[in-house]
């Protein structure tokens, strides 16, 4: 078998096309790097300002979201402008990018208190550009807030003592709140810039012998407390007693009154009607002062047989020969 040589030319693009070629490409890759740098976009809540170091100038604020150009050595500064929080607690718990460790100061009288605070705060967006100027690494937090709340709770807590920390924590709690408010609206660096909404003093933390001291001195006023309630309540139920006591007595006492005069009424009417129908027969007899007490004296004796019969437990004997009647009144046994 015989072999054919077979040959293949190569097609030669001119020199002046592939110049052209490797020019567009080139163009293409860099209008693509413009673009990436001279546009830029930004979420709701944060705002933003275009810093160019060539010229030297700072763009006023602009709000996300949105998106804009800017020249491609431009770069940008951002913050956001909703609600932040700085929390300032114990050491364990303060790890947090918005979490400080809480200040630990020194009462009056040399007691060691730890303060607890949350501060809530917004920066005014529409002046951002302000805020950069003076802080342009964003650090108007550790800068001005913190220290500032550090240097405020110093202040006030060195000016009481314990006894007075603890009657008066809510007075004292609220004098921190107003003053920390106060100093960051008048502090000349972000005075317009930031806005404090809401300033809120949690806990003070005294060292744990002192809350144990505390403890047991309100355990002792509880007990003091509870047996003073056990004594009144005591006092109060053997009032309550002798008041009822006294209440039974003097019922008693008046029904006992009661009854003896109804029964001395009784006495006196009957007495009366006595009287008045021993007179009537005597009237109607026309006795003699002699027979008149014969007849009174009778009469009673009748009188008196009457009731005793009138309890069913009596017999009535004649005796023969004298011609008297002997009422008999049988023993019970």
């Amino acid at each position: 078998m015989s072999y054919i040589p077979v040959q293949v030319r190569a097609t030669r693009v001119p020199r002046r096309t592939a110049t052209l070629f490797v020019a567009l490409f080139l163009a293409l890759i860099i209008a693509a790097v413009v673009a990436a740098l001279s546009v830029y976009t930004l979420p709701a809540g944060v705002v933003a300002v275009v810093v160019d170091p060539v010229s030297g100038t700072i763009s006023k604020p602009v709000l996300g979201p949105a998106l804009g150009l800017k020249a491609p050595w431009a770069y940008l500064i951002e913050d956001t402008y909703a609600i932040e929080i700085i929390e300032f607690a114990q050491k364990e718990r303060a790890a947090g990018r918005w979490t400080f460790s809480a200040p630990e100061v020194l009462t009056k009288d040399g007691v060691v208190v730890t303060v607890e605070m949350v501060v809530r705060y917004r920066i005014v967006p529409e002046r951002f550009d302000e805020l950069i100027k003076r802080f342009p690494q964003v650090d108007y937090d550790d800068k001005v807030l913190v220290p500032k709340a550090r240097q405020l709770i110093r202040d006030i807590i060195s000016k009481v003592t314990l006894d007075e920390l603890i009657a008066n924590r809510d007075v004292i709690a609220k004098q921190i709140e107003e003053s920390y408010r106060t100093a960051v609206e008048n502090d000349p660096a972000v005075a317009g810039l930031i806005t404090i909404l809401d300033v809120n003093v949690q806990n003070f933390v005294l060292p744990q012998q002192i809350t144990d001291a505390i403890n047991r001195k309100v355990a002792a006023q509880q007990d003091a407390i509870r047996a003073q309630f056990e004594r009144q309540r005591v006092e109060e139920l053997a009032r309550a007693n002798f008041t009822r006591t006294v209440l039974a007595a003097m019922a008693e006492a008046n029904a006992t009154i009661t009854r003896a005069r109804a029964q001395a009424m009784q006495v006196m009417l009957v007495a009366n009607a006595t009287r008045a129908a021993i007179e009537m027969i005597i009237r109607a007899a026309g006795a003699n002062a002699t027979e008149a007490a014969r007849l009174a004296e009778l009469y009673v004796y009748l009188a008196g047989l009457r009731e005793v019969a009138q309890t069913g437990n009596v017999q009535i004997v004649a005796v023969s020969g004298g011609g008297q009647v002997v009422p008999v009144i049988p023993l019970t046994r």
